[in-house]
């Protein structure tokens, strides 16, 4: 039971604050499958995080009796840095080099895919060395915390992509940023815990800010890819989303029940009836 249990309990908070944060996402959303391998590499990249740690990190860092200073130098300098700069290479192998990685949205969504995918096993981690109750703390806490930290390079990258610069100080702001906040917390919850709720909730703040940001600046807000498709009865172009023929006035079937070519309301070629995407320019077809 157990087998089932711990995973299930480890994966769900990721899952649910996977959904949350992609609802406030972009215009013109990728693929699932680009954000699954996305949440997977940051799953992945776990490994290089924990060698880093088990290399660089004073195990006494972690029992009772260690000073502030200790701990402090461990999570600020090792921790932080390790574990932001994996999940930064996680978005970096893979969907940084995706054509669909084109509004300064994806740059945020693919961070917090990552971000989660990490914190997820790093749940499961942490339910088979200390018990499940561990998750009263991580998921409210710790799970969604690994977004808001990936939101500082998210939001660097973002930049790179809204004005067209690749500026290597900006990302190295953006992670330092994120390993010297992903330190501070990890310190807090050894000495005074509560001061991480509030660290998490004026995280929160700042994400959801980043995100208004990404959806104010996005070169596809005002663009919107309702494909057309033929009349049934008068042959003449028609948008998607229209109920009747604005040329004859026929009423249109259903999407489920056409069975016609699509044409990209972008760039103007054939698409399959079925397409999610035009396969000539990679736009979403709305529907």
């Amino acid at each position: 039971m157990e087998l089932l249990a711990f995973p299930l309990l480890a994966f769900a908070p990721g899952i649910f604050w996977l959904w949350f944060f992609t609802r406030r996402a972009v215009y013109r959303p990728g693929p699932r499958r680009l954000l699954v391998y996305t949440f997977l590499l940051g799953m992945a990249v776990t490994v290089p995080a924990g060698i880093i740690n088990a290399i660089f990190l004073d195990e006494s860092v972690l029992d009772d009796t260690a000073s502030l200073a200790s701990v402090a130098t461990g999570m600020l300098f090792v921790v932080g840095p390790g574990e932001e700069i994996c999940k930064y290479f996680a978005v970096r192998l893979l969907a940084y080099r995706s054509p669909y990685f084109d509004e300064p949205g994806d740059a945020l969504v693919y961070g917090a895919a990552a971000s989660l995918g990490f914190a997820s096993l790093e749940n499961l981690f942490y339910i088979l060395a200390f018990g499940p109750e561990v998750m009263i703390v991580r998921a409210p806490l710790s799970t969604v915390a690994h977004v808001v930290f990936g939101s500082f390079w998210g939001y660097a990258l973002g930049e790179q992509i809204r004005t067209g610069n690749s500026r290597s100080w900006q990302t190295l702001a953006g992670l330092a940023a994120a390993a010297i906040t992903h330190g501070f917390f990890n310190v807090t919850l050894f000495i005074f815990w509560p001061a991480n709720v509030l660290l998490v909730a004026l995280g929160i703040g700042w994400t959801l800010g980043r995100f208004a940001w990404a959806r104010r600046v996005s070169p596809f807000r005002f663009r919107r890819n309702y494909p057309t498709i033929e009349c049934p009865a008068c042959h003449q172009s028609i948008i998607i989303i229209s109920r009747y023929c604005r040329f004859c006035g026929v009423a249109i079937p259903s999407h489920r029940a056409r069975t016609g070519a699509l044409t990209c309301g972008y760039c103007g070629r054939i698409n399959r009836s079925d397409a999610s995407y035009c396969i000539h320019c990679g736009d979403r077809l709305l529907r």
